[in-house]
Protein backbone atom coordinates (compact mmCIF):
# COMPACT_ATOMS: atom_id res chain seq x y z
CA UNK A 1 0.00 0.00 0.00
CA UNK A 2 1.35 3.13 -1.08
CA UNK A 3 1.10 6.38 1.18
CA UNK A 4 0.96 9.88 -0.56
CA UNK A 5 2.15 12.72 1.35
CA UNK A 6 0.81 16.11 -0.18
CA UNK A 7 2.50 19.88 0.51
CA UNK A 8 0.13 22.31 1.58
CA UNK A 9 -0.07 25.12 -1.11
CA UNK A 10 -1.65 28.29 0.01
CA UNK A 11 -2.79 30.55 -2.82
CA UNK A 12 -5.03 33.86 -2.48
CA UNK A 13 -8.22 34.59 -3.88
CA UNK A 14 -8.39 36.12 -7.74
CA UNK A 15 -9.01 40.04 -7.33
CA UNK A 16 -12.79 40.93 -8.28
CA UNK A 17 -13.01 43.69 -10.90
CA UNK A 18 -16.87 44.90 -11.16
CA UNK A 19 -20.18 43.50 -9.99
CA UNK A 20 -21.20 39.96 -11.12
CA UNK A 21 -24.67 38.38 -11.14
CA UNK A 22 -26.35 35.02 -11.70
CA UNK A 23 -29.28 32.96 -11.88
CA UNK A 24 -28.44 29.81 -9.51
CA UNK A 25 -30.39 27.23 -11.66
CA UNK A 26 -28.06 28.15 -14.79
CA UNK A 27 -24.82 29.88 -13.50
CA UNK A 28 -23.06 28.81 -16.57
CA UNK A 29 -25.57 30.29 -19.16
CA UNK A 30 -26.36 33.52 -17.45
CA UNK A 31 -23.29 34.44 -15.62
CA UNK A 32 -22.57 38.58 -16.66
CA UNK A 33 -20.23 41.10 -15.31
CA UNK A 34 -20.30 44.35 -15.17
CA UNK A 35 -17.25 46.28 -15.06
CA UNK A 36 -18.55 49.66 -14.07
CA UNK A 37 -20.55 50.30 -11.37
CA UNK A 38 -21.37 53.37 -9.46
CA UNK A 39 -22.92 54.44 -6.06
CA UNK A 40 -22.93 51.43 -4.53
CA UNK A 41 -24.97 51.27 -0.80
CA UNK A 42 -25.67 48.81 1.55
CA UNK A 43 -28.25 49.01 3.88
CA UNK A 44 -29.11 47.46 7.21
CA UNK A 45 -32.00 47.10 9.49
CA UNK A 46 -33.43 44.46 12.13
CA UNK A 47 -36.88 44.40 13.21
CA UNK A 48 -37.78 46.77 15.64
CA UNK A 49 -41.10 48.15 16.99
CA UNK A 50 -40.95 51.45 19.03
CA UNK A 51 -43.72 51.21 21.93
CA UNK A 52 -44.89 54.06 23.80
CA UNK A 53 -46.32 53.80 27.70
CA UNK A 54 -47.76 56.67 29.50
CA UNK A 55 -45.70 57.91 31.96
CA UNK A 56 -42.30 57.38 29.78
CA UNK A 57 -41.46 60.20 27.66
CA UNK A 58 -39.16 58.17 25.56
CA UNK A 59 -39.47 55.02 23.80
CA UNK A 60 -39.03 51.38 24.81
CA UNK A 61 -37.66 48.88 21.53
CA UNK A 62 -38.87 45.65 20.54
CA UNK A 63 -36.72 43.67 18.85
CA UNK A 64 -37.35 40.97 16.18
CA UNK A 65 -35.12 38.24 14.49
CA UNK A 66 -35.59 39.33 11.14
CA UNK A 67 -32.90 41.16 9.45
CA UNK A 68 -33.24 43.77 6.17
CA UNK A 69 -30.52 44.47 3.98
CA UNK A 70 -30.61 45.66 0.62
CA UNK A 71 -28.00 46.52 -1.75
CA UNK A 72 -28.42 49.49 -3.52
CA UNK A 73 -26.42 50.31 -6.86
CA UNK A 74 -26.23 51.45 -10.55
CA UNK A 75 -24.55 49.46 -13.15
CA UNK A 76 -23.60 51.40 -16.04
CA UNK A 77 -23.70 49.75 -19.35
CA UNK A 78 -21.95 52.39 -21.82
CA UNK A 79 -22.50 52.00 -26.06
CA UNK A 80 -21.17 49.10 -27.45
CA UNK A 81 -21.61 45.29 -28.58
CA UNK A 82 -22.17 44.05 -24.53
CA UNK A 83 -24.97 47.76 -24.31
CA UNK A 84 -28.25 46.22 -25.51
CA UNK A 85 -27.95 42.39 -24.11
CA UNK A 86 -26.90 43.71 -20.97
CA UNK A 87 -30.44 46.13 -20.55
CA UNK A 88 -32.04 42.85 -21.78
CA UNK A 89 -30.76 40.94 -19.19
CA UNK A 90 -31.21 43.03 -16.58
CA UNK A 91 -35.08 43.52 -17.90
CA UNK A 92 -35.07 39.15 -18.09
CA UNK A 93 -33.41 39.04 -14.24
CA UNK A 94 -36.60 41.64 -13.08
CA UNK A 95 -39.27 40.26 -15.34
CA UNK A 96 -37.81 36.65 -14.04
CA UNK A 97 -39.00 36.82 -10.92
CA UNK A 98 -36.04 34.72 -9.27
CA UNK A 99 -33.28 35.31 -6.55
CA UNK A 100 -30.29 36.02 -7.92
CA UNK A 101 -26.65 35.59 -6.68
CA UNK A 102 -24.65 38.73 -6.23
CA UNK A 103 -20.59 38.95 -6.21
CA UNK A 104 -18.79 42.19 -6.18
CA UNK A 105 -15.09 43.33 -5.42
CA UNK A 106 -15.54 44.29 -1.72
CA UNK A 107 -15.87 40.81 -0.98
CA UNK A 108 -19.90 40.63 -0.88
CA UNK A 109 -21.25 37.52 -2.34
CA UNK A 110 -25.38 37.47 -1.50
CA UNK A 111 -28.41 35.78 -2.89
CA UNK A 112 -31.09 39.04 -4.06
CA UNK A 113 -33.93 39.43 -5.45
CA UNK A 114 -34.70 42.92 -7.34
CA UNK A 115 -37.67 43.46 -5.06
CA UNK A 116 -37.96 47.37 -5.95
CA UNK A 117 -37.56 47.15 -9.41
CA UNK A 118 -35.32 48.96 -11.74
CA UNK A 119 -34.32 52.57 -12.69
CA UNK A 120 -33.11 52.89 -16.43
CA UNK A 121 -31.60 56.55 -17.05
CA UNK A 122 -30.59 57.49 -20.89
CA UNK A 123 -27.21 58.91 -20.16
CA UNK A 124 -24.95 60.09 -23.80
CA UNK A 125 -22.34 57.46 -23.37
CA UNK A 126 -25.19 54.45 -22.54
CA UNK A 127 -27.50 53.93 -19.87
CA UNK A 128 -27.47 53.36 -16.41
CA UNK A 129 -29.31 50.38 -14.48
CA UNK A 130 -29.99 51.28 -10.95
CA UNK A 131 -31.75 48.87 -8.69
CA UNK A 132 -32.24 48.13 -4.53
CA UNK A 133 -31.40 44.02 -4.23
CA UNK A 134 -33.37 42.91 -1.28
CA UNK A 135 -31.23 40.56 0.45
CA UNK A 136 -32.87 36.86 0.62
CA UNK A 137 -32.75 34.24 2.67
CA UNK A 138 -31.81 31.34 -0.08
CA UNK A 139 -30.45 27.61 0.17
CA UNK A 140 -28.62 26.27 -2.44
CA UNK A 141 -29.35 22.71 -1.61
CA UNK A 142 -32.45 23.39 -2.18
CA UNK A 143 -33.55 23.45 -5.77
Amino acid sequence: MSESISETVEATAPELVGTWTFDPFDPAGTSRQFLFTRDREEKLAVDATELRFIGRARPVVEFGEAEDIRLGLTVFLPFGPEHDPGVAYWRAALKARRALCYRDNRGRLEYVALGDGLSLVDAREGTGVGMSLVVVDYDESVA
